[in-house]
């Protein structure tokens, strides 16, 4: 999976600014190219018109403004990493022109929150709703880049698709420890204690499980590395959500990637509750990959 054509908005907030540079870094180490845009909400806009007292001339001072301070981002960002990158402003619904820019990236990049942190916690985040929506992969920023990925964690339910999920960690991170995160259940496991079934019976019930797993995700990582041993095997019994984020910090990671399946109209325009756990909980970056 290749990352060449990158794609970084940003709102000038904390985590944006952070996200720019991860973008950054990122371009330099694929050798890809770098958009970074700003989009001037046209909602807000029109809003802003109603208050100020002498309106001509004031959106495209406004523009004008969010210009030379998205150049002077992005030419700071450019000579720390040695890159070079492009700018855009446009004007209209945030997520919509986002989502427009991003049909032609390879990965979108993006700040975990904005510049309304009670917007945010009231309507969702721009990059949660950016992410329920994308074709292409989002990398969901929350940590100052200081180094490449050095710790990475990969959700797998080891359903197809899953070695998907291994080998874009694998492309954006290639030198990073990969660990693949499964957590199971076994079945009936709740109605074989009730129906009074030895404890032994049980244990060797959820010990087998447990090696299917690391043996699938052995056979998952040969496939995609062709090392069965390049990705590290996490499995546990447990709720996956929880899994994935008391994984990722206890091993303190740096990234987790995980892929939203869509099984259903809604689903495919919303995040599943999984995702959306390990987007608020993960004390990481997340790169999100959509079916």
């Amino acid at each position: 999976m290749p990352f060449d054509r990158l794609l970084c908005a940003t709102d000038f907030s904390s985590d944006a600014q952070a996200a720019l540079h991860r973008a950054a870094m990122l371009a330099a180490e694929h050798e890809a190219t770098l958009e970074v845009l700003h989009v001037v909400s046209q909602p807000s806009l029109e809003a802003l018109r109603q208050w100020v007292p002498d309106p001509a001339g004031f959106p495209e001072r406004l523009v004008r403004a969010a210009r030379e301070e998205l150049e002077g981002c992005a030419a700071a960002a450019a000579k720390e990493k040695g890159v070079r990158i492009d700018t855009r402003v446009v004007i209209g619904d945030v997520t919509q022109s986002i989502l427009e820019q991003a049909a032609a990236a390879d990965l979108v990049v993006i700040g975990a929150h904005g510049t309304n942190p009670l917007k945010d916690l009231m309507l969702g985040t721009t990059a949660e709703r950016l992410a329920g929506r994308c074709t292409a992969p989002v990398l969901i920023v929350r940590l100052p880049p200081e180094r490449p990925y050095g710790r990475v964690v990969v959700a797998v339910d080891l359903l197809p698709g899953s070695e998907e999920a291994m080998a874009a960690a694998l492309a954006l991170a290639a030198t990073a420890t990969l660990t693949a995160v499964h957590a199971f259940d076994v079945p009936f496991d709740g109605m074989l204690q009730r129906a009074g079934v030895a404890q032994s019976h049980i244990d060797h019930h959820r010990a087998r499980a447990h090696h299917e797993a690391v043996e699938k995700i052995a056979a998952f990582s040969r496939s995609v590395s062709g090392d069965a041993d390049r990705f590290l095997a996490f499995a546990e019994r447990g709720h996956p959500a929880l899994t994935i984020v008391n994984r990722q910090k206890a091993m303190h990671a740096d990234l987790v990637v995980i892929r939203k399946r869509a099984r259903s109209l809604v689903e495919s325009v919303l995040l599943g509750s999984v995702t959306r756990h390990v987007l608020t909980d993960a004390a990481s970056d997340v790169l999100l990959l959509v079916e």
